[in-house]
């Protein structure tokens, strides 16, 4: 634009109004087609703006451990189980009662046969002897965790086994997720 200095200011103007005319061209939403595409774009960046706001977010723990007891549940004929987890000594106080749980058993076939349930209790399990000096320092714990299932299972069929645990610790909004401080 101001390339030559000997060029006279008249010419230099000229030029200027002759770019700024052509990217005025190339901003110019003139055709229908280019209308519907803006307003979708903004239609989606409202709805993301939305749901970022307005949304839900289901935040779950997952963690292994092993099903040491299962039996009966409540006269109406549900089962339950006993679990022994280990779970971050930091998290472990958030999971309460009445939490929805999701176990899958760990098969070696590769059928996952998902169970359905509530947890009744959670508990810590103390450490004995000389391990008991370690428990404020570690990092995870070993809790013992009672659920209620929703579905009825064949007796002793989950236990002793392997296990994944998906707690639902609750929902919040995506933007609260952001908001979180992770140390």
């Amino acid at each position: 634009m101001f390339n030559n200095p000997f060029d006279s200011f008249h010419n230099i103007v000229a030029e200027a109004k002759e770019e700024r005319e052509q990217l005025d061209r190339l901003l110019t939403i003139s055709t229908p087609r280019e209308r519907l595409l803006v307003a979708a774009i903004a239609l989606v960046l409202c709805i993301l703006c939305a749901w970022l706001f307005f949304g839900s977010v289901a935040r779950s723990l997952a963690v292994d451990g092993v099903v040491v007891e299962q039996g009966e549940n409540s006269p109406g004929g549900g089962r339950s189980v006993r679990a022994l987890v280990w779970v971050d000594s930091d998290i472990a106080p958030r999971i309460e009662a009445g939490m929805p749980v999701v176990i899958e058993p760990d098969t070696a076939d590769g059928e996952t046969g998902a169970l359905g349930g509530e947890v009744k209790a959670i508990s810590a399990v103390p450490f004995s002897g000389g391990q008991a000096a370690f428990e404020s320092a570690a990092p995870v714990s070993l809790h013992r965790v009672d659920i209620a299932l929703e579905e009825s299972v064949a007796s002793d069929s989950l236990k002793g086994r392997k296990c994944r645990f998906v707690i639902e610790l609750g929902r919040q909004s995506p933007i609260a997720l952001f908001r979180m401080r992770q140390p």
